[in-house]
């Protein structure tokens, strides 16, 4: 998926957020069961290829590589205060 093609799926997204009057705590629970059922879907392909379940260290740390950088966009946004267009 292109650059482009992911910025148009987020404006489909953010319309149906906002056509549901979704509040901030609606749209973080779809975050956190969007990242999650990404991560369910990595490990499904993962575990039909892997013979052992040893293939489940590295998506553990995929899993924590990704929060990390959640967790770093959200104190670097947390840390830029108040924008108007927001």
């Amino acid at each position: 998926m292109t650059t482009l093609e992911q910025q148009k799926m987020m404006l489909d997204i953010d319309g149906i957020f906002t056509h549901h009057e979704a509040t901030p705590t609606d749209l973080l629970t779809a975050a956190q069961a969007i990242a999650v059922s990404a991560i369910g879907d990595l490990v499904n392909k993962d575990l039909k290829k892997a013979a052992s379940p040893s293939g489940n260290d590295a998506l553990h740390r995929l899993a924590d590589g990704i929060a990390d950088q959640i967790r770093t966009a959200m104190h670097m946004r947390v840390n830029a205060g108040w924008h108007k267009d927001w």
